[in-house]
């Protein structure tokens, strides 16, 4: 059952991070934790950020 978790979970963050990496224009104007948190937004939920086409600011 872990091995499952692991293998979804993977995946998952590997495409959060490259949708952060190539979506990152707002993050400039960001700064402490308003900034961690957008990143950690950005990562967990990169399907709904396809869809919405928006940034999390």
């Amino acid at each position: 059952m872990m091995f499952l978790a692991i293998a979804g979970g993977v995946p998952y963050f590997t495409i959060g991070v490259i949708w952060l990496i190539t979506h990152d224009s707002h993050l400039g104007d960001l700064h402490g934790l308003d900034r961690v948190f957008s990143l950690i937004g950005e990562v967990i939920a990169w399907p709904v950020l396809i869809i919405a086409d928006i940034d999390l600011r």
